[in-house]
């Protein structure tokens, strides 16, 4: 195939107009049993983007001004082809050719210059994404369309007619777009339902609760090898949230001398779920457990994810163990791995577990559970943990780990879906041990395999582009007001100090905020770059098998290593290849799923505000206005420079708006009035109200 390739790309470089096929085939020398396979390569190379057919016949080839990519569309109009390691190319308005989000492009890069943006013009679109989008349908004079819940599509959808759909004005569908007109999929009912956001999450994303028959049938014939080490007799514990229905981490610990033994127990999925099989294969189309709010799309179903393999208390359970001996500067100087047998004594929800810290009582209406005599134990069992995640924090912290302690929003509702509450989360230690352990026994399983030179899924943070970084100190001197040399070195310890110092002026959320907006998405990929906000060379996801799908896999490949039978062909590692993007693609999903029920939940809770005062800070800046961000509600609304009452102008290397009397900046606090709310479009409007 890359040799025909070769042949094409030469012929072609030779072409200023470009050649016909027949051209190609006779110039290249394509003999007449060679010609099918080449015409095969030839409409691969101009699907993948390498040609690109002008008019009706004549192919060219690209060259190196043009790039393929996934384009990303904003409100406005303009968008960006989204590049891996570059920084993203700027599509305005007029040069999309009506490319929508989530589209395959072709986009022809016309400046790039040292110092510019780059900016580009789209010149063909490769492959439509499959978006579903939520819209409500309304009745004007020449009939029904669609009045979109999407900034970046027109504000009227005309619907393609099917006499099987009846429609009525108020109803929330679901739709695609097909040839600029919409196609309804499923109407979800009526706009003023409390409980419709949700099913509109759930048909959007195509997420679906129920399991196909096959997966449900194997699920009940489920038989497990009990080849496993016996821990019953361990003091084993679980924390977990107060809702948590699956149970897919434990911890026991112990303090002999200098040295603290440490035990990461996780679900062993992998003895429930075989490889190949209809719950595999569900399992890996799904990718990840979806949580939204109240409402759990499993990747398991329900008779593992809340049964079989939940460590629940007094239960014995599967398990794959990682045992872990640490010295007291965080160092693990010695690990093991193997299937074992447990049964947690204790189930804690991270309330209580802080509770229990803090020599308190347990909450009134307390969820946790104690087996036997396990509550006279727990404290001790608990202020040890402590003394191990504070050290291993120590150590995380002084090679550099970024911490991101960000609040999100607790929201609690009631039976028919409409919001009873929305507050900040609040980080206990609680949280932070188990966040430790985790992330301990994740290092030591990849450092494990990569020693050992077994390929496997690697969870991979990639170093963050430094003009990004620049960037985001130019705005951050505004903020902190101070000032950062030109040549400065951007390492992670100086970004965590910044950090350190925005959190002693009251700017800490702000700051990391606009840090994290800088930096690459992490992934999954079989090749390891390591984990830049971790400070890690060696990172992998083992701990959370029930819901997430490459855990399941790491734990089958240490299994595999374990039993003197390692997977290292060229063949699995492009499998690995395949699970891993796959993985992270259903990874998005789960995520712009889960943003969208929250935001949905909070600007409805919202709309009850309107004419109310509160407090924020300035969370961006724009030429047209600035974003705040309510802080008890965790909710962003818009200020229009058009409510201001002098001109200000926007300065675009600072990102703050100027003006005689005024000056406004991200991190600044003040107070602003709600003035109207769309539930479906997630917009608040606001004014100022005074300045804090």
């Amino acid at each position: 195939m890359e040799e025909i390739k070769q042949r094409v790309k030469k012929v072609l470089k030779r072409s200023k107009g470009g050649m016909t096929l027949n051209q190609i085939l006779k110039r290249a020398g394509f003999r007449k049993r060679e010609r099918k396979k080449a015409l095969g390569v030839i409409y691969k190379m101009e699907e993948e983007g390498e040609l690109l057919k002008v008019g009706k016949e004549r192919y060219v080839l690209v060259d190196e001004n043009v790039e393929t990519g996934v384009f990303e569309k904003y409100p406005p109009g303009f968008g960006f082809l989204i590049r891996e390691g570059q920084e993203d190319v700027f599509i305005p308005p007029h040069a999309t050719h009506g490319a929508m989000d989530g589209d395959t492009v072709l986009v022809r890069i016309v400046r790039e210059a040292p110092g510019k943006k780059p900016e580009g013009r789209v010149i063909r679109i490769l492959k439509r994404a499959k978006n579903r989008y939520v819209g409500t349908i309304r009745r004007g004079r020449r009939g029904y369309y669609i009045e979109p819940d999407e900034l970046t599509l027109p504000p009227r959808i005309a619907i393609i007619k099917k006499k099987s759909i009846k429609v009525k004005s108020g109803l929330k569908v679901t739709f695609e777009v097909i040839g600029g007109r919409a196609k309804i999929v499923d109407i979800l009912g009526h706009e003023d339902d409390p409980s419709i956001d949700l099913r509109a999450v759930l048909s959007k994303y195509d997420l679906k609760e129920e399991f196909p028959k096959r997966v449900n049938k194997e699920v009940q014939q489920v038989e497990v090898l009990d080849d496993a080490r016996d821990l019953t007799d361990k003091f084993i514990i679980t924390i977990d949230p107060r809702d948590a229905k699956d149970f897919d981490d434990a911890i026991s610990i112990e303090k002999k001398g200098q040295l603290y033994h440490l035990g990461v127990h996780i679900a062993d999925v992998s003895s429930f779920v075989k490889e190949g099989g209809a719950t595999d294969k569900e399992a890996f189309k799904r990718g990840t457990s979806v949580y939204l709010i109240n409402y759990v799309v499993s990747m398991l179903p329900h008779r593992l994810s809340s049964d079989l393999c939940s460590l629940m208390p007094g239960q014995e359970r599967f398990t794959m163990s990682v045992f872990m001996d640490i010295d007291s500067e965080g160092n693990v100087i010695r690990r093991r791995f193997m299937r074992s047998r447990i049964r947690s004594r204790v189930r804690l929800s991270y309330e209580d577990a802080q509770r229990i810290i803090e020599d308190k009582p347990l909450e009134e209406n307390t969820v946790s559970v104690f087996i036997g005599n396990s509550y006279e134990k727990i404290r001790p069992f608990l202020l040890q943990a402590l003394e191990l995640a504070k050290i291993l924090r120590k150590k995380r912290q002084s090679r550099g780990s970024l911490d991101f302690d960000l609040p999100e929003p607790i929201i609690e509702l009631q039976p028919t879906g409409e919001v009873l509450s929305v507050a900040p989360s609040v980080r206990l230690w609680s949280h932070r041990i188990i966040e430790e352990f985790m992330i301990k026994a994740n290092e030591t399983v990849a450092e494990f395999l990569e020693e050992n030179e077994i390929p496997t899924i690697y969870r991979v943070h990639e170093t963050p582009d430094r003009d990004k970084l620049k960037q985001f100190l130019r705005v951050v001197e505004g903020i902190l007001d101070i000032k950062f040399d030109e040549d400065v070195e951007i390492t992670r310890e100086f970004l965590q100090n910044i950090i350190t110092k925005a959190e002693e002026m009251g700017h800490g959320t702000i700051v990391s905020y606009l840090l994290l907006r800088s930096m690459k998405r992490a992934k999954y990929s079989p090749n390891n770059v390591g984990h830049y906000g971790l400070a890690s060379n060696s990172y992998l996801h083992f701990t959370s098998p029930i819901r997430r799908y490459p855990d399941l896999v790491v734990h089958r490949i240490l299994k595999n290593v374990l039993d003197g039978k390692p997977k290292t062909s060229q063949e699995f590692a492009l499998k690995l290849e395949k699970i891993a993007i796959h993985s992270t693609k259903r990874e998005e999903i789960a995520e712009k799923a889960e943003f969208d029920i929250i935001d949905f939940k909070k600007y409805g809770y919202m709309k009850e505000k309107v004419g109310d005062v509160f407090e924020g800070f300035v969370t961006k800046v724009t030429p047209h206005g600035f974003f705040v961000e309510i802080e008890e509600y965790l909710t962003e609304g818009f200020v229009s420079v058009d409510v201001i009452d002098e001109y200000l102008e926007y300065d675009s290397a600072r990102k703050i708006l100027v003006g005689k009397n005024l000056t406004i900046k991200p991190g600044q606090r003040l107070k602003v009035q709600v003035v109207a709310v769309d539930k479906w479009l997630k917009k608040m409007e606001l004014v100022p109200y005074e300045e804090v």
